[in-house]
């Protein structure tokens, strides 16, 4: 029998029972997150608050899923997959039915802000990384692909059934409806996502300690490392110039011209092509290496950002569009799928969710950056340009990753 890809020597498919949790678990906890704009219309007037204090207990989630995250890594390689997804997933659960019911702007504060921060860090695009990379070791790209596209999904298909909850039972029913969705997945996951085989063979063996059999640095000597920096300048890069087009993009459109319908539609596409996107970039990254994939997304990214500034009109606007979409979403599996061969598998978890952090800051750097350049010349030109040079930046940061001269030492024998 033909075994699945990234199966280990045995032929064990377990792995991919692993992606299917991860992939529905991160789609709901991270598409509750994306879908919050849905509930915004509703909320201060239910809570006596104006729109941006609700607005600002959605940041305050968002901000604290950064702070709590290096800690959310720190627990998966102590407890394991098992103990993280199920934390993250309780305390989706908990924020979203708390909040269904609250009656005053501080109660959603306290469940959002503390409750989503918890859970946008457990359940996260990195640490679902770390837990799939535990169960690969070989042809990991298309399961990274495949679990970390579960948000790029809920993108799509949550929005319109909350849409019809909301029109047909209000808001709270729809947030409270998501919610027991959420903690019905804890079950799921405590019954059948399983400790690694990599894990349990070194737990019986005579070595003892799990974390210390496995072949890997600490945080500590990660921290000294070169590649650490160079991966974490890419992520910030990353996190920079994808939010700023997730954020932005529609009223970019909007100051080009075009009408909000096409604006729409753009920012429709975007997600459904992402969602190929990241499951592609993910069998390429096997194919051709990591390392070469990213250089490719990265660059591809750069080159057209550039062409709508320098030539704009549809005919860019479109290969814009097409390019985030196909190679923008799936950088983090990339880089999940590059981190063993940089640091291997002993603190995974911890470096992942440490390095992770300056993702969560170039996201907040490329909304606001957007925001600003929009206010002071009434356009988005300048923004561009920075995620231009960002993304040079990162690419050249890319280029000197160290996988690429290992790779070309075992090749050449």
């Amino acid at each position: 029998m033909t075994s699945l890809p990234g199966a280990d020597a045995k032929g064990n498919a377990y792995g991919w029972v692993i992606v299917a949790i991860t992939f529905l678990s991160t789609g709901l906890v991270l598409g509750s997150r994306f879908s919050m704009g849905m509930f915004l219309p509703y909320m201060p007037e239910a809570l006596n608050a104006s729109a941006a204090d609700v607005s600002g207990a959605f940041a305050i989630s968002m901000i604290g899923a950064a702070a709590f995250q290096p800690f959310a890594g720190v627990l998966f390689d102590r407890l394991g997959g098992r103990a993280v997804l199920s934390l993250g997933l309780a305390s989706a659960a908990l924020a979203l039915c708390g909040s269904a019911f609250a009656t005053d702007l501080w109660q959603v504060i306290l469940f959002l802000g503390v409750g989503c921060s918890i859970a946008y860090s457990a359940v996260s695009p990195v640490l679902s990384t770390a837990i799939v990379i535990d169960w690969f070791d070989k042809s990991r790209g298309a399961p990274l692909g495949v679990a970390t596209s579960g948000t790029k999904v809920a993108m799509v298909v949550l929005p319109p059934v909350l849409a019809a909850l909301i029109a047909g039972a209000g808001w709270r029913t729809a947030m409270f409806s998501l919610g027991a969705v959420i903690l019905l997945m804890i079950p799921v996951v405590w019954i059948l996502v399983r400790e690694a085989p990599h894990k349990t063979r070194a737990k019986a063996s005579k070595k003892g300690d799990a974390t210390k059999a496995m072949d890997g640095v600490s945080l500590r000597q990660a921290l000294q490392m070169p590649a650490f920096w160079l991966v974490a300048v890419s992520l910030f890069a990353n996190g920079q110039v994808m939010n700023l087009v997730f954020i932005h993009l529609p009223n970019y459109m909007l100051s080009q011209g075009y009408s909000e319908a096409l604006a729409a539609f753009a920012l429709a596409l975007l997600g459904g092509v992402g969602v190929f996107g990241t499951v592609v970039t993910g069998i390429m990254s096997d194919r051709i290496g990591s390392w070469l994939m990213l250089l490719i997304m990265f660059a591809a990214r750069g080159f057209s950002a550039l062409l709508v500034i320098l030539m704009p009109g549809p005919f860019s606007m479109l290969v814009f569009v097409m390019v985030f979409g196909l190679l923008g979403y799936g950088a983090i599996g990339v880089i999940g799928n590059l981190a063993p061969q940089l640091f291997g598998k002993r603190s995974i978890g911890t470096i992942l969710g440490t390095v992770y952090v300056f993702n969560q800051v170039g996201g907040a750097a490329g909304v606001y950056s957007g925001g600003i350049a929009y206010d002071l010349t009434g356009d988005y030109s300048a923004s561009l340009w920075l995620s231009v040079a960002t993304t040079l930046v990162s690419t050249i940061a890319i280029a000197f990753l160290p996988i690429r001269r290992r790779k070309v030492a075992e090749a050449t024998g």
